[in-house]
């Protein structure tokens, strides 16, 4: 966790083709396998994307893509400071390396106060996510 530039960086090895991770997180059912309840996508620039699970709902819009190299995202749920959300993948031999950057938008007093939920619950979203795919692999 970087506090100068209210940014979390998280990476995760999956044992799984960058195509895969990539359509984790630019389809409604990819979303869904590992992340939500239900999902809408819409995976183009300034395209759409909400989750909701378990009374918790996410709003943004795609602000970059690149097949299968990188996604960006902005992200606003419930309770929580606008955020924007870069997913980069490299792959490497028969994994890919999926690096998850977080960069709170809010006042440094927001993200003081969610920075350690936000490390914690995306971790344990990617981890299932890493599940999920090396369990389809």
């Amino acid at each position: 966790m970087n506090t100068e530039s209210q940014e979390i960086i998280i990476s995760r090895s999956i044992r799984s083709s960058p195509s895969q991770i990539y359509r984790a997180f630019t389809t409604a059912e990819g979303w869904c396998a590992w992340c939500c309840e239900t999902a809408e996508c819409e995976p183009v620039i300034g395209g759409k994307l909400h989750i909701y699970t378990e009374g918790y709902n996410a709003y943004g819009e795609f602000t970059e893509l690149d097949k299968d190299r990188l996604a960006a995202f902005t992200w606003c749920g419930d309770r929580e400071p606008p955020m924007q959300i870069q997913v980069v993948l490299e792959g490497i031999d028969n994994s890919t390396q999926l690096t998850f950057k977080v960069q709170v938008l809010g006042t440094e007093q927001e993200y003081a106060e969610i920075a350690d939920f936000l490390e914690r619950i995306w971790g344990h979203v990617l981890d299932n996510l890493k599940a999920v795919l090396e369990e389809k692999e």
